[in-house]
């Protein structure tokens, strides 16, 4: 009579066991896919279980991207809205608003169709990394960097809530893959339409992040030239890539227009990273409060299903006194008579005051000298920290600071990895620039920790 529940149980631990195993069998045989289903689930579920226990956004700036695709979706978004930014705004992340809109015009305007969109982007990603890495490692090597994707903390977050880091981040691997096709093409034809597909998702990308799309094809230039063959049509290729896809957007011949004007506000940038920001490392940071909040985001707020939490976004009014700032800089009274009516005029300049939609009001050194001076500094910031010791009470900071150890074991790996197959996998030369490149761009511009996302 006891033999019977043993061979039950024997049974059901045999088949739990080759149940087992033919799932790792099926996931090592097909990285890219088992990368992608496993990303998508973790984000769905994180997303459902967000909504269901938190009211409202879990980041600040989901916000401003539920209440303008609700606003355009019911045809209200206008050059009034915000007084004007809502409408830029949308303009400007056109690769992320339209599918939004969409999306809340066939179902409803709710929290969880945003996340699920981004979602399904954040697995792209995922498979993405995988389908690097299977050109160059083993399947199961592959199947971990897309399972890294998948499953790191930061990267299911903010692939998880309604922003469009998501969408970037899937444009920059699209990128990366469709490079690494363009290298292996022995077809001039098929070198020629490739190039097209990259210009596409370079238009793609501008529209969610201007910089990062200008960083990327900058990047992919000299990758495109490392192909098996035709070096002649490769040059060519690029080069109409390189000079004519930014002069489309309006960022002029290789981006040059975009650049010139960035070179002159990357102390603008890295300020306006900084106000306001949990994670911010700024100094010299003075606050004033403002009392108003803009009759149209409440308006906007009222059509949206569970985003309570909304109510605490702010108008934009309340500028700062430049000239307190400017005495906070140690500058006497007749200095301050002569240049803050010039900053207060003018949005760009070695030293201007800025302020944000808070009231913020921070002097900012914008000289190009300083910025370069900043990236030792700039690179352990968005790098490196937080580190546990950092954390002190914060127990969010604290989850970042030990995840932060185990993205910089990850870079221990990326450099070996670079050491043993650099010199044979024309695939990596694209992810290595691109990665040296968002470094130090980040070095100079960014005002927040790193692992914010």
């Amino acid at each position: 009579m006891e033999l019977a529940p043993m061979r039950l149980k024997n049974r059901i631990y045999l088949v739990g066991k080759r149940a087992v195993r033919s799932s790792v069998v099926f996931m090592t045989s097909h990285p890219v896919l088992s990368s992608f289903l496993v990303a998508l689930g973790v984000r769905v579920v994180v997303a459902i279980s967000t909504g269901l226990l938190h009211k409202g956004v879990l980041i600040g700036d989901e916000g401003q991207y539920l209440v303008l695709a609700l606003m355009a979706s019911e045809g209200k978004l206008t050059s009034e809205f915000w007084s004007g930014y809502g409408e830029s705004l949308f303009e400007s992340t056109r690769t992320f608003m339209w599918p939004l809109t969409t999306l809340f015009r066939l179902f409803g305007p709710s929290r969880i169709v945003g996340q699920l969109l981004v979602a399904t982007f954040g697995a792209v990603t995922s498979a993405c990394a995988a389908c690097l890495a299977s050109r160059f490692l083993r399947r199961e090597y592959a199947l971990g960097a897309g399972l890294i994707v998948a499953l790191f903390p930061s990267q299911v977050l903010w692939s998880s809530v309604v922003l469009r880091e998501s969408l970037i981040w899937a444009g920059l691997a699209a990128i990366a893959v469709t490079v690494d096709y363009s290298q292996r093409s022995e077809s001039g034809l098929r070198t020629a339409l490739l190039t097209v597909l990259l210009g596409l998702l370079f238009i793609a990308t501008v529209w969610l992040r201007e910089q990062s799309a200008l960083v990327a094809l900058w990047c992919l230039y000299p990758a495109l030239l490392v192909g098996r063959s035709r070096l002649r049509i490769r040059i060519l290729a690029a080069s109409c890539l390189l000079i004519f896809a930014p002069w489309v957007v309006g960022l002029g011949p290789g981006g040059s227009d975009y650049a010139r004007d960035a070179m002159g506000s990357m102390g603008s940038s890295r300020a306006y990273m900084a106000m306001s920001a949990n994670s911010s490392f700024a100094v010299n940071q003075s606050q004033s409060t403002s009392n108003s909040t803009d009759s149209s985001i409440s308006e906007g707020l009222e059509g949206l299903e569970g985003l309570e939490g909304l109510e605490g976004l702010e108008g934009l009014e309340g500028l700062y006194d430049c000239s307190a700032l400017l005495e906070g800089q140690g500058r006497g009274s007749d200095e301050i008579g002569a240049v803050a009516s010039r900053l207060i005029d003018r949005e760009r300049g070695e030293w201007i005051c800025i302020h944000d939609q808070y009231g913020v009001g921070r002097l900012v050194d914008n000289r190009l000298n300083t910025s370069f001076q900043r990236i030792p500094g700039g690179l352990y910031d968005t790098m490196i920290r937080p580190l546990p010791r950092e954390s002190g009470t914060d127990s969010t900071l604290a989850l970042a600071g030990w995840e932060s150890l185990l993205w910089i074991s990850l870079y221990g790996l990326a450099a070996y990895g670079l050491w043993v197959h650099g010199k044979g996998h024309r695939v990596l030369i694209y992810p290595t620039l691109l990665l040296f490149a968002i470094s130090i761009s980040g070095a100079v511009t960014h005002g927040n920790l790193g692992t914010a996302f």
